[in-house]
């Protein structure tokens, strides 16, 4: 069994999912939309794990909220933006290590996950070491004992996120300079806004709310066959 983090598909994210897959399958002039448009889903889905749900879990001031609100429109319109200039023009052929990358990351709905769709990919013993241990200190009530360890543990899980579910696909098809380098201030972006909203929420939380908050992601670590 691997472990992998798994991000739960809603049925927006598995449809456009396979309507990708379908589509550079029989060759469709359209794949680079479906793709985009996966990509879409994808972000929103992301965006609410990581920065919506958290934000709802604390007691936030206008103010700061107004910074979440901004942070997850500015990330969904940058992100889409990005990926609409790298893969509009991309062929079918060229889509064939992408497929290949979305193929081994959706994780279809069957007994092996509870029937329910998810996108995953493997992490290494370390990471769901930490994790695993971050989790058990929240579900003890001692969160607030080692804050900084849920601090990194979560931080780690949405580095993992960018790097192989975004930044993966982007490293097997041809890009410019000059997207190149707005691709590199948006992924850098993105990270800075996760881990800003981590830092805030987590520290503020105390043991019991620390508990809820780490239930709530526990099951973003599965094992897969």
């Amino acid at each position: 069994m691997q472990n992998v983090v798994a991000i739960p598909a809603n049925p927006a994210l598995v449809n456009s999912t396979e309507d990708f897959l379908h589509a550079v399958e029989h060759d469709r002039k359209d794949s680079a939309e479906k793709f985009i448009h996966m990509v879409d889903h994808l972000t929103d889905r992301i965006l609410s794990l990581f920065l919506v749900e958290p934000a709802n879990m604390a007691q936030l001031s206008s103010g700061q909220q107004k910074i979440i609100d901004f942070a997850v429109s500015t990330g969904g319109k940058a992100s889409s933006m990005l990926t609409r200039q790298i893969f509009k023009k991309v062929t079918n052929k060229e889509f064939a290590p992408v497929v290949e990358n979305v193929k081994a990351m959706y994780w279809q709905a069957g007994a092996d996950n509870d029937n329910h769709a998810y996108i995953a990919f493997p992490v290494d013993d370390a990471f769901a070491a930490q994790f695993r241990q971050a989790a058990e200190l929240c579900a003890e009530g001692k969160g607030t004992q080692d804050v900084e360890l849920v601090t990194r543990a979560m931080g780690s899980v949405a580095d993992k996120i960018i790097d192989e579910v975004f930044v993966a696909n982007t490293k097997v098809v041809k890009i410019g300079f000059v997207t190149q380098k707005a691709l590199n201030v948006g992924v850098d972006g993105s990270r800075k806004a996760v881990h800003a909203v981590n830092n805030k929420v987590l520290r503020n939380l105390s043991d019991e709310e620390l508990k809820g908050y780490m239930a709530h992601y526990q099951g973003i670590l599965r094992q897969r066959g």
